[in-house]
């Protein structure tokens, strides 16, 4: 990881030289993560609120500017599937849900395009691939017979997930659109798992993520 940000830094540097202006700021807000799977027809996954914020450059080239960003991201789903375990000496069906967690820094470089740009206001859609190390990762289940019955324990642990099978780096495809106001900016995007965050078997799972920040410009 240390290797990357010295090569980003550098490229960037030397960007920075080119430019014609350049913005720093900070920036938050809140997430919502769904999990995508070869094997949806088995598994589903529920939208939950997450969290992010960090800094931003932005490289001004009149209209185009690139942006990288450092963000720590905390994105959080919920995953539903069935199993067939014994229990009490019968088979069952029991719903599992699954809250999953993952806590991550993030390094998206974007390239983008002012549609409108004005001293007072501007309008921007922008693009562009994300970096993501994870730094933790956490499981909690819920369990409930077809009958409704809630199970707190004597599930095959053959089951459950793995933490050890979350992948410690995965990549992310972004776009979006943004407004900015003054020293204020507001951004919608849309972030693409294009590499698994988890790999087991035949079982592996994308993230996708909708983000929703607001950020302002310190210079």
């Amino acid at each position: 990881m240390r290797k990357l940000i010295l090569v980003i830094a550098s490229v960037l540097l030397g960007t920075g030289l080119m430019a014609q202006g350049l913005n720093f700021g900070l920036r938050g807000g809140l997430t919502t993560a769904k999990i995508s799977t070869d094997l949806s027809e088995n598994f589903a996954s529920d939208n939950q609120l997450g969290y992010q914020g960090g800094v931003f450059i932005r490289l001004n080239f009149n209209r185009f500017y690139v942006q990288p960003e450092l963000i720590y991201n905390h994105r959080s789903t919920k995953l539903e599937y069935n199993i067939y375990p014994t229990i009490n000496g019968e088979d069952r069906e029991v719903g599992v849900r699954s809250d999953i967690k993952i806590g991550t820094f993030d390094i998206p470089v974007l390239a983008g395009f002012k549609l409108v740009d004005t001293k007072m206001l501007n309008f921007r859609i922008f693009a562009g691939s994300t970096i993501s190390f994870s730094t933790n990762e956490s499981l909690s289940y819920e369990y409930t017979t077809n009958d409704g019955e809630n199970i707190e324990g004597d599930v095959p642990e053959d089951s459950q997930l793995s933490l050890d099978s979350f992948n410690k780096t995965a990549w992310y495809l972004q776009a979006g659109a943004g407004i900015d106001v003054l020293f204020l900016t507001f951004d919608v995007r849309y972030e693409k798992g294009l590499s698994d965050i988890y790999n087991s078997g035949d079982l592996n799972f994308k993230n996708n993520v909708w983000v929703f920040t607001l950020g302002f410009k310190i210079i």
